[in-house]
């Protein structure tokens, strides 16, 4: 441990990524418990865990680099085991927000199957043989070091695979979403289906922007584990992860926001529609004045009845819109 006290600028920069991992810990944390109006389901408490995980991990790393934490044994293992609590549950978030969207349930099964698999072989095996190689077993510490850049590049592909499958899957929904795509809107003039198209374009590479950065970031946490920079890469991770989860929670608040939006479209709509047949069958002499529902209003029988496209199929999606709200991060 001493020669990490003797490299200041390697030590100075573990504290600053420390830093920046304990602020977004507390400030995910935070935002999460505030928030989220029921605290259950796989996605909140995914995301509890990767937080608690980046605070811990960090933690760890710092006092046992810098001699603080002098108990080997029990350094390494409580690092490994926040390890297992930052890295296992990011891939359980990205599967949580891909199922408010996929409706296939068959490619769901597959991908939760996977990620089952990834969890028990490159997740728990993780721990013994990490712990084994960093208290003094030379002949486990050659595997070890194999292993973890083995399992750094399998969690690497399997998010990767995931934030593909994600914006490949939000094209769809937003192409069905778009105005100028959706037959029942046909009855809305051009510039407003334009404008409408716009946003939901806009939205889209937002999106796809996002989920670009996060790839980019594992790509640059996947550099550092290869270029063997111990030290670095262990208050690195915990900080990229960081990153990582604030962002999910910028895609999660634009989710939220496009399937409200398309529920008070549907709703306006088909008022439109019951009042137009109305008119209709009433003789259609008088004038009719429209008044549309408000966000606020759950009273008519078409917002009780609604639920957003693609998420009909699967009842925790359905309860991960009405437990949310708008999630604000800094």
């Amino acid at each position: 441990m001493d020669s990490i006290k003797d490299d200041l600028p390697m030590a100075m920069t573990m504290a600053a990524f420390a830093g920046i991992s304990w602020y977004i810990g507390a400030e995910l944390n935070i935002s999460l418990f505030l928030f989220f109006k029921r605290r259950r389901g796989l996605y909140f408490w995914s995301c509890a865990l990767v937080s608690w995980g980046i605070i811990l991990q960090s933690l760890f790393i710092i006092l046992a680099d810098f001699g603080v934490w002098t108990d080997l044994k029990g350094s390494i293992t409580f690092i490994y085991l926040s390890w297992l609590l930052m890295v296992i549950p990011q891939s359980w978030v990205l599967y949580s927000r891909l199922n408010l969207l996929m409706k296939h349930d068959n490619l769901l099964r597959w991908v939760r199957a996977a990620l089952i698999v990834t969890t028990l072989i490159f997740g728990v095996t993780t721990l013994p043989l990490g712990i084994l190689a960093q208290t003094g077993h030379e002949s486990v510490a050659r595997v070890n070091v194999v292993w973890d850049r083995l399992q750094t590049t399998v969690f690497f592909v399997q998010e990767t695979i995931l934030s593909i499958m994600y914006i490949w899957q939000t094209r769809k929904y937003l192409r069905d979403l778009s105005p100028l795509l959706d037959p029942s809107q046909s009855s809305i003039d051009s510039a407003s289906a334009r404008a409408k198209n716009d946003k939901t374009k806009t939205l889209l590479h937002h999106l796809m922007y996002i989920n670009l950065l996060i790839i980019s970031l594992d790509v640059a946490l996947l550099g550092v584990q290869y270029a063997d920079l111990f030290y670095l890469q262990g208050a690195f991770k915990p900080a990229i992860y960081g990153v990582k989860l604030k962002l999910e929670f910028v895609i999660l608040n634009r989710l939220i926001e496009s399937i409200s939006r398309r529920e008070m479209s549907t709703v306006r709509s088909d008022v439109l529609r019951r009042r137009g047949s109305d008119s209709d069958a009433g003789g259609g002499g008088s004038g009719i004045h429209m008044k549309w529902p408000s966000s606020s209003s759950a009273t008519t029988e078409d917002e009780r009845q609604l639920k957003a496209p693609h998420v009909t199929h699967h009842q925790s999606s359905a309860e991960y819109l009405g437990d949310l709200r708008p999630i604000h991060v800094a």
